[in-house]
């Protein structure tokens, strides 16, 4: 793997590395945050935050506390970078129905002050299928750039394979992640993954799990060898061959 043409960007004390890629004829930067920007719109575009993840499953898991403050100050700081306009919420941002209900007090606050300044565009995901009505913005199936569709996961057809993007899909869900073996010993973590039609991209909430990318859940999906961008602490990393990386 090579580091990128490398642009940082200071987020929360801490400069997240972006990347330059022109996917479907438009120019997005990838950040290591896990947050893509569509530069032209001004669109934020984010996956799976899993908000009260840790609360909902505190009596099955042991998960650190603060989960959903922590991704709402990534948020907040992602979204105050680059004259930001919009965001788009590519599904699950939410853990489940019954907790998105119950969210507590300040995080309601936090989440209507920040769609109060930006406009707010939720997808609809599996984990979040009922939105609450205390968020600002509008809910919908998907949203679209131009002729790229934003969705949470590809279309299926009843018992059939998923449906190939047309214009050009960006997506979440599969919380895509990579591992790799370098000299001072292992690393995991989130990846952009795409090829010409279809972009997915990271889960952007902090205890959020992932799916390897060599997984044939993942790797199906794509005809041709696609680019992937390894995000590892604050720094991305361009993986040229995909087949070296461990399972």
């Amino acid at each position: 793997m090579k580091p990128p043409n490398i642009i940082t960007s200071k987020t929360s004390s801490l400069f997240y590395e972006k990347i330059e890629i022109k996917f479907c004829g438009h120019i997005f930067w990838l950040y290591s945050d896990g947050s893509c920007f569509h530069e032209k719109s001004k669109t934020l575009i984010v996956a799976d935050l899993h908000l009260e993840k840790a609360f909902s499953q505190s009596r099955a898991a042991l998960l650190p506390g603060y989960d959903t403050k922590e991704t709402l100050d990534l948020l907040e700081a992602a979204l105050n970078r680059n004259l930001t306009q919009n965001c788009v919420f590519l599904g699950d941002s939410f853990h489940n129905a019954m907790t998105a209900q119950s969210l507590a007090d300040p995080y309601r606050k936090k989440l209507q002050q920040l769609s109060e300044i930006k406009h707010f565009t939720w997808v609809i995901g599996n984990h979040d299928p009922i939105l609450p009505d205390f968020l600002i913005g509008e809910q919908c199936q998907s949203t679209f750039i131009d002729n790229i569709e934003l969705r949470h996961q590809l279309k299926r057809q009843v018992y059939k394979e998923p449906i190939t993007p047309g214009g050009g899909q960006i997506i979440g869900h599969y919380h895509p992640k990579a591992k790799l073996k370098l000299r001072a010993g292992k690393a995991s973590g989130k990846c952009f993954i795409f090829d010409k039609k279809l972009m997915i991209i990271p889960a952007f909430g902090v205890t959020t799990g992932g799916l390897n990318i060599t997984d044939k859940a993942i790797s199906k999906l794509f005809s041709n060898s696609p680019d992937v961008y390894f995000c590892h602490k604050t720094k991305l990393y361009h993986i040229q061959d995909v087949t070296n990386l461990l399972k």
